[in-house]
């Protein structure tokens, strides 16, 4: 069930980002430079233009930089939006995210980047060659130039509540700066604590099986728990003479503190007669979770050819024990699990650049090397225990040429080869181990002209979404009497092919997109015997989906008012036939094809006084009911949200934030499985697996910097993709 709805939530990004590399002239630099040297009576509006295949926003110098955060920032830039507590890129979804070259690792960093020292933000709706293929957008933000020497230190103190559930989280951070000369010093921690009181759904479970036998589970869940994070950084980069940068950046993330209680209630029917009454109270301790990653990398030039390398090495560990009481009519007993994993990876990227003809060439290589370990171990003996590798080698090979057609525009072309090695080893059924290798060649195409003052891209792409390790398991889980979970060892890569059309006038946009996927990743849910149990399983979907999706993006700056609309339609066709008892035929046809439309505004009011002034905000997020995947969203989803800013101090040292979001509390999703022989319906879903339960919060966030100077790091990251898997 906690699978289930995990996955749901995931899947319903529907929006995402891109991003490009930013080579601002000197005088551009300049006129941000004079703009903020007046005392921030800004009210320049934003400037979007298209660039290769990027969308470039101007930051500094217009009313935008007094939002916040970077996370305040993205949500108001053309081309992104925010939907369900998550910022996305309009029709692509969830995107890769860089500051000033280096990837964004914790999206905390977002949320402690000041807005005022942002310079531009780049949107790359199409990936090139040198990124991974399982890459669908990705945002770049560039960061002012800061001079001076000597000690600097931010700290930001953030708070939120959600009144319903009791959902109470709070982040201090700390990063601190030493230069002298060319030598950057920075340090830095991040402590986060989350405490869930009650989070409660309405659940509802249909399995039509073998004899005409009719199993149904209706009841509720509620689950609490509580996490502390404690996270540490550190790292040094320095200029060796004239366009030489090295340097290397080391994290720490230790999960001090993992507690999860659930509890379900159902009633058990079998052909409408009350059968069994069931309560099931689990507590799982998941103290033991901690990571390593260290980074080290070189940037420069020699003659005309530009040089980026990365290489970095990432370990994580997980341990979790749980306890699971169930009481029913014939009795109790009691489950016991326990569960380790590790991870490692190495992995280095090199990307050299060279002029060439009347464009620019990139070529280079990405490896990486990852093996994961995973013991599971049960009490109940219906259930196998599980010892298992995961070994995965990966080599690529990517090249990319863009050139300018003389009265025509640009055109970018790229290929990336990808070969991957991959074994599973389970030394408990060694029937199930298995190894396999897979070539692919992955192509980008794309366009850029300008047809008066409107800007135009149109671009091609073939990525791929690999399954993360935990789906590529084969050992079953407990989640209680009548549900288990497992993955599948033979799940094949998702393919994707993206054709897409955005163009730019002034402040209006339109984005239009094409994407067919084939063997798509979801989660299936199987009747497991006759007696009501039923197996959540990781498949590759038989049919492809073909979705379409049509966007309008508005963005103008009217006097001190900055609005950001967005109105748009998704929709998709998937169908299948599939198994029910209940018809002559024992199959029936299932339809996944209701539109999703939705409708974005956000307003800015930016009041100008001493230090910065004021800021309110009055925003609002409108989604649709209708399908996405196999899933379909039964209600409308709103939030309407505000929030009041004001900065103190010279220099704006000081900033305070205050906002109520989801003020109707109608910011959540009903959903309905139809698998044919099982129908699963869940109430008041959200966005749990990013540890959001209710939408509905009031958020205190203070700021306080002092001669803090920008960070030199210039690291990209090496296996970014992969890692996100482990």
């Amino acid at each position: 069930m906690k699978t289930i709805t995990t996955i749901l939530l995931a899947s319903m990004a529907t929006i995402t980002s891109a991003q490009t590399k930013d080579n601002g002239s000197a005088s551009e630099d300049s006129l941000y430079k004079s703009v903020m040297l007046e005392e921030v009576r800004v009210s320049t509006p934003a400037k979007t233009k298209m660039k290769g295949n990027s969308m470039v926003t101007r930051v500094a110098g217009t009313a935008v930089a007094t939002a916040g955060t970077a996370e305040d920032v993205l949500s108001r830039i053309p081309g992104m939006m925010k939907m369900k507590g998550e910022l996305q890129v309009i029709g692509k979804g969830s995107p890769t995210y860089y500051i000033n070259g280096r990837k964004v690792q914790d999206f905390s960093e977002l949320q402690s980047l000041s807005s005022h020292d942002i310079k531009n933000v780049e949107v790359i709706t199409n990936p090139g060659a040198q990124y991974d293929a399982q890459t669908n957008a990705v945002v770049r933000i560039n960061t002012l130039k800061r001079h001076g020497e000597g000690f600097g230190v931010a700290i930001d103190l953030n708070g939120d509540v959600a009144p319903s559930c009791g959902n109470e989280r709070s982040r201090s951070t700390a990063n601190m700066n030493y230069r002298h000369n060319d030598t950057d010093f920075f340090a830095g921690f991040t402590f986060d604590c989350s405490h869930l009181n009650r989070y409660d759904t309405e659940t509802s479970q249909v399995t039509y099986g073998k004899n005409a036998s009719t199993f149904s589970l209706d009841g509720t869940t509620h689950m609490s728990q509580r996490f502390n994070t404690i996270k540490f950084n550190a790292g040094m980069n320095t200029i060796l003479g004239e366009n030489h940068y090295v340097g290397f950046k080391i994290e720490r993330n230790d999960n001090i503190k993992g507690i999860i209680d659930f509890n379900m209630e159902e009633d058990v029917t079998r052909n409408n007669i009350l059968e069994d009454h069931l309560i099931s109270d689990s507590h799982t301790d998941a103290d033991g979770q901690d990571s390593w990653l260290a980074n080290a990398y070189y940037n420069g030039k020699i003659g005309e050819w530009g040089i980026d390398w990365n290489t970095d090495y990432y370990h994580t560990e997980q341990e979790r024990n749980a306890r699971t009481l169930e009481r029913e009519n014939a009795g109790e007993r009691i489950v016991s699990s326990h569960n380790y994993e590790k991870s490692h990876m190495m992995a280095t990227k090199i990307v050299l650049s060279h002029p060439l003809s009347m464009g620019s060439l990139q070529v280079g290589t990405e490896m990486t090397f990852t093996k994961r370990n995973n013991i599971y171990e049960i009490s109940d003996k219906a259930i196998a225990n599980d010892l298992s590798d995961v070994k995965e080698n990966a080599y690529s090979l990517f090249a990319e040429y863009s050139t300018m057609i003389p009265k025509a525009g640009r055109l970018s072309a790229g290929l990336r080869y990808e070969h991957i090695d991959f074994s599973y080893d389970n030394h408990v059924n060694d029937s199930e181990s298995q190894s396999r290798h897979d070539d692919n060649l992955f192509p980008f195409l794309n366009f850029a002209t300008r047809l008066g003052e409107i800007d135009t891209q149109l671009s091609y792409s073939l990525r791929a979404r690999r399954p993360n390790y935990y789906l590529l398991r084969s050992n079953i889980e407990y989640n209680n009497r009548y549900t288990l979970s497992t993955g599948d060892p033979k799940l094949e890569n998702e393919i994707r092919h993206d054709i897409s059309l955005n163009s730019r006038y002034k402040w209006l946009g339109v984005s239009v997109q094409y994407m067919c996927i084939k063997k798509g990743i979801y989660d299936w849910t199987y009747p497991y015997d006759d007696e009501g149990r039923v197996l959540i399983k990781w498949v590759n979907f038989s049919e492809p989906i073909h979705r379409l999706s049509a966007f309008a993006n508005f963005a103008p700056t009217i006097g001190a008012w900055s609005p950001n609309y967005t109105i748009g339609i998704q929709k998709q066709w998937l169908s299948f036939d599939l198994t029910d008892p209940r018809e002559a035929s024992g199959m029936r046809t299932v339809n996944y094809n209701k539109p999703l439309f939705i409708i974005n505004t956000n307003n800015s009011f930016h009041i100008a006084g001493k230090n910065g002034g004021w800021q309110i905000e009055l925003n609002s997020e409108l989604l649709s009911n209708g399908h996405y995947g196999n899933a379909e969203l039964r209600n409308w989803y709103w939030n309407l949200s505000c929030a009041v800013q004001k900065y103190f101090l010279k220099a704006k040292a000081l900033s305070v934030r205050l906002a109520f979001d989801d003020i109707f509390h109608k910011a959540y999703n009903n959903v309905r499985l139809d698998i044919g022989n099982y129908i699963l319906s869940q109430t008041h879903i959200l966005g749990q697996g990013r540890g959001i339960y209710d939408l509905q919060r009031i958020s205190l966030s203070i700021r306080y910097n002092l001669n803090l100077t920008k960070s030199k790091y210039k690291g990209t990251g090496a296996g970014n993709d992969v890692r996100e898997r482990m």
